[in-house]
């Protein structure tokens, strides 16, 4: 799934701005994003992040626009005000010419609301700007999916996976992904690698597992444990053929960690999961972080 243009009208601060994308990495850069922010989550028909991720309302002026592909298919989506629908903002979405049922648009663009979940890294210095959505710790995130598949845990379990997560093939794909980890460099400098225990939980260690991290290492943490993740899901997804993947959203990675750490390999790693990335940042040094990175757009996005 590739999303081609987006078009805000009448948003937030944000008269009109339409954006085409053409590389798999799109950079918005400045500390105003949250209209764009929204305004994705919307066209792609996410549950999650949607319009809370900013203070502004959708209006009876609001109206947002994109062309999506996906296997060959370029679906456009509209959303336009309407007052009677939550949060006023209803969402159509067609391909070739014809309007899409509510079944056949949730086949095209659904995906379960932990694989949604798992596709925003918003770490523990930046997840208060989401506000109502939780903050995530990814380093647990396959030490719970063992624990959900616990009789007194299934129910809720495989509501958030749309019950894929109980399938014998995601448990099998979940063991062998335990099982064929292998640590990884976290910080070099630093001897610091990024392991996994027997119960599935991600840990940073050194000679012995270390919780005293500064904020650098934490970000660093969470931010491979977000790969690791999304890895696993991507196994899944190929295992059961499924084929929405839905585009990476990744924000306050560059101003918490280090100016010393190379930003290339670490987008690099995200680009190599085969989905489309943004990566939201308002460091004013984003163009010297980006320099060893291809196969990206930077936009300021200054409404």
């Amino acid at each position: 799934m590739f999303i081609k243009k987006l078009t805000v009208e009448q948003f937030g601060r944000i008269g009109h701005k339409s954006f085409l994308f053409e590389q798999p990495l799109t950079v918005f850069a400045g500390e105003e994003t949250e209209e764009i922010f929204a305004a994705l989550c919307v066209v792609l028909n996410n549950r999650l992040l949607r319009l809370q991720t900013t203070r502004y309302c959708f209006t009876e002026k609001s109206k947002f626009y994109a062309e999506i592909e996906k296997e060959g298919k370029v679906y456009t989506v509209e959303a336009a005000y309407d007052e009677g629908v939550p949060d006023h903002c209803a969402v159509r979405v067609s391909c070739g010419g014809r309007l899409l049922s509510n079944e056949e648009r949730t086949a095209a663009f659904q995906t379960s609301l932990e694989e949604e979940e798992c596709s925003y890294f918003i770490n523990c210095h930046d997840y208060k700007r989401y506000v109502p959505f939780a903050e995530l710790d990814f380093t647990k995130k396959l030490a719970l999916y063992r624990q959900g598949l616990q009789e007194e845990n299934r129910e809720e379990f495989s509501a958030r996976t749309d019950g894929v997560g109980l399938t014998q093939t995601f448990q099998r794909v979940l063991e062998n992904f335990c099982s064929d980890f292998l640590p990884q460099q976290l910080r070099i400098e630093k001897r610091l690698w990024l392991t996994m225990d027997e119960e599935g939980r991600f840990l940073a260690k050194d000679v012995q597992p270390r919780k005293d991290l500064s904020m650098t290492e934490d970000t660093l943490l969470q931010y491979l444990c977000f790969l690791e993740v999304n890895r696993f899901w991507g196994e899944v997804q190929n295992a059961t053929g499924r084929t929405v993947k839905k585009p990476l959203f990744i924000g306050a990675l560059a101003y918490t960690i280090d100016f010393c750490i190379d930003l290339a390999p670490l987008l690099k790693q995200a680009l190599g999961l085969g989905r489309q990335v943004f990566l939201f940042e308002n460091g004013k040094y984003i163009a010297e972080w980006l320099r060893g990175v291809d196969n990206k757009q930077v936009i300021d996005c200054k409404c």
